[in-house]
């Protein structure tokens, strides 16, 4: 006999929890219904199992559809997890709590018996939004199921649902660094993980029901970021550091300059050496006067401003040496040459790559701040141009980098591109005495952002993360395709004004079309472009393309530093953007020409109007600026 435990009721909500774990939601302000179900699929085991990157997708053959029966138990509801065959598995406490429009869910004293919990049960819904790569609506049943933690699946810690005119946003509001979001079908809810094999920490999830679609839930999590620290605009961050007033609006250059050949690493990659490459040898591919030489060209070609990344400048070349990269890398020219390079004048600024998530065998640091797996052996990142890469406690990344700076401060750096920290899941390390939890990896990646940012210096990493928002001025997140009626910019929603992002433009492996296919959905997500060159052969295959496509750097430009209010399909290939001075955009990803509301965009074109009016139009074959209307 299902039973109430718990209901509460304010002018914005009425709850009723019931004793399978099921809840009633009354939203008074939109007059309409919710539901929360009786299941949600848990796991046999752990669901982290301690490897560098989390397996997303989920078996049927280890999961389980778990149900609930519950009991009062004071000012809490006190819920047994029952298993496939109804048997229970452990029990666990849970407050609600009603507050204002907030519905909040507290997870509390878990039976360490639980691997792991998937609690609430998922709301019923039409449609899930998510905060994956550029941001997701997904409309049709996910084919399998997935297990997406932050940071490294979801930017935001925040996902949501749509039916019909109204919606519902879960905020992670405590314990988010162990935690996930359990997706299966059309449901989506909170999945809880332990923190160093037991439960300890709080855990939160709170709930908010809104008339809108995904643009008002990312306009939800906008408030909050607000409210939490989790904000920072782009203008204030340019007057703290007016380097970054060079990448406002305009596109970034990355060189790679050298990297170390190792012959065993095709062997591990299972791949045939090439003719030549029997002994490890270093691969010089722009030297620091060349580089000079390309920024020029890239003037020539109309590049009035922007960033330089150098790659490759460290001791070895390329990923050779983490952490230990000093002294560069001598091959690429003197430091002479090294600082003139660096030393590039506005509106120019030039940032230099380095990495503290990832130490290598080869580095005389190791194994000095190695996370450690709980069996004690050190955590293996990826295979990168070094080799086999391991991952760095973020309290030793700390003091690697202080260590370091004590060089690299001698020099005109003015920009930094910090690799992977961002991008990244947060990690457990089980070192003796230099234990590590999710949380505290999050708050020694905070640590090392701010230690950049008291050197006064443009600071950029991978990926997508809130939690950086505050202390990062720019972002290279995984290069992402566009899904019609699918990617929306849910990052944009919320924080376009604070942070830039870069997509790369690749002109050796893409046609024309495709490029600008790539840059139409640039202008939309309002993501400005980086180029990579490793010779000056790439860069005449891509000259072309460098200087048709700057009608993208001219829009950027102009709505930079301005909020996105608001963005809609017209139609499955046209949408359209809104920003806050008043300047909307429309974009054609069709090959046919679209009229909307008296006036046609051009077929694979946009155009801009400013307060209901148009002041330009045009296709990417064509002249950017036709159509342009004096104002």
């Amino acid at each position: 006999m299902v039973s109430d435990l718990w209901s509460a009721e304010n002018e914005f909500l009425s709850i009723v929890v019931h004793s399978d774990g099921s809840v009633d939601i009354r939203d008074r302000v939109h007059n309409t219904s919710w539901r929360m179900g009786a299941v949600a699929l848990q796991e046999e085991g752990p669901i982290d199992e301690g490897h560098v990157w989390l397996r997303t997708e989920r078996s049927i053959c280890e999961q389980f559809p778990g149900r609930f029966c519950g009991e009062t138990d004071g000012e809490s509801c006190r819920f047994t997890l029952l298993g496939r065959e109804g048997q229970a598995l452990g029990e666990f406490r849970c407050r609600f709590v009603l507050e204002g429009p907030w519905f909040d869910c507290q997870v509390v004293d878990i039976d360490e018996a639980l691997p792991s919990l998937v609690f609430p049960a998922p709301i019923e819904s039409e449609s899930l939004v998510v905060p994956q790569g550029v941001g997701r609506w997904i409309r049709k049943p996910l084919s399998h199921r997935h297990f997406w933690v932050f940071p490294a699946h979801l930017s935001m810690r925040w996902f949501g649902g749509l039916r019909g005119r109204y919606g519902w946003i879960g905020v992670v509001d405590e314990g988010y660094q162990d935690a996930g979001v359990m997706a299966a079908n059309m449901t989506a809810t909170t999945g809880w993980l332990k923190s160093m094999n037991r439960w300890q920490g709080k855990r939160s999830v709170r709930f908010r029901f809104v008339e809108g679609n995904y643009v008002e839930l990312a306009k939800v999590f906008r408030a909050y970021a607000k409210t939490k620290g989790l904000f920072r605009s782009l203008l204030e961050k340019a007057k703290a550091t007016p380097a970054l007033k060079n990448l406002l609006g305009s596109r970034a250059l990355f060189f790679w300059q050298g990297r170390t050949i190792h012959p065993e690493c095709r062997e591990d990659r299972m791949q045939p050496l090439l003719e030549g490459e029997q002994q490890p040898y270093l691969q010089v591919d722009l030297k620091h006067d060349q580089c000079v030489d390309l920024i020029e060209e890239a003037k020539r070609a109309g590049m009035d401003r922007g960033l330089v990344t150098l790659c490759g400048w460290i001791r070895g070349g390329y990923d050779e040496s983490h952490p230990d990269i000093w002294p560069p890398e001598p091959a690429l020219g003197s430091i002479d040459a090294f600082k003139a390079l660096l030393s590039q004048p506005d509106p120019l600024t030039v940032a230099v790559h380095d990495n503290y998530q990832d130490i290598y065998k080869q580095s005389p640091s190791w194994p000095n701040g190695v996370v450690r797996m709980p069996d004690g052996n050190p955590m293996p990142g990826g295979y990168w141009a070094g080799g086999q890469a391991y991952i760095l406690n973020s309290k030793d990344s700390l003091k690697y980098l202080k260590r370091n700076w004590e060089e690299l401060g001698e020099l005109p750096v003015r920009a930094v591109y910090c690799d992977t920290t961002t991008a990244v899941q947060f990690y457990e390390s089980y070192e003796p005495g230099n234990e590590q939890t999710r949380a505290q990896d999050e708050a020694g990646k905070v640590a090392l952002l701010e230690f950049y940012k008291e050197q006064s210096v443009v600071l950029g990493s991978e990926g997508a993360s809130d939690f950086s928002v505050p202390h990062t001025d720019f972002l290279l997140p995984f290069d992402q395709g566009r899904v019609a009626g699918e990617t929306i910019p849910l990052w944009a929603l919320v924080y376009h004004d604070t942070i830039l992002r870069y997509t790369v433009s690749n002109a050796i492996k893409s046609s024309l079309a495709e490029l600008k296919k790539q840059w139409l959905a640039q202008m939309v997500w309002g993501h400005q472009m980086r180029w990579y060159f490793r010779s000056k052969e790439q860069w005449d295959q891509s000259r072309s393309a460098f200087e048709e496509s700057f009608y993208v750097d001219r829009w950027l430009e102009r709505v930079a530093t301005h909020e996105m209010v608001s963005h809609r399909f017209l139609s499955r290939e046209v949408e359209e953007t809104v920003f806050e001075n008043g300047l909307t955009l429309r974009v054609n990803f069709s090959a046919e020409d679209y009229a909307f509301e008296g006036v046609t965009i051009p077929a694979l074109g946009y155009q801009i109007l400013e307060c209901n009016r148009q002041v330009q139009g045009a296709s990417v074959s064509g002249n950017p600026d036709a159509g342009m209307i004096r104002v």
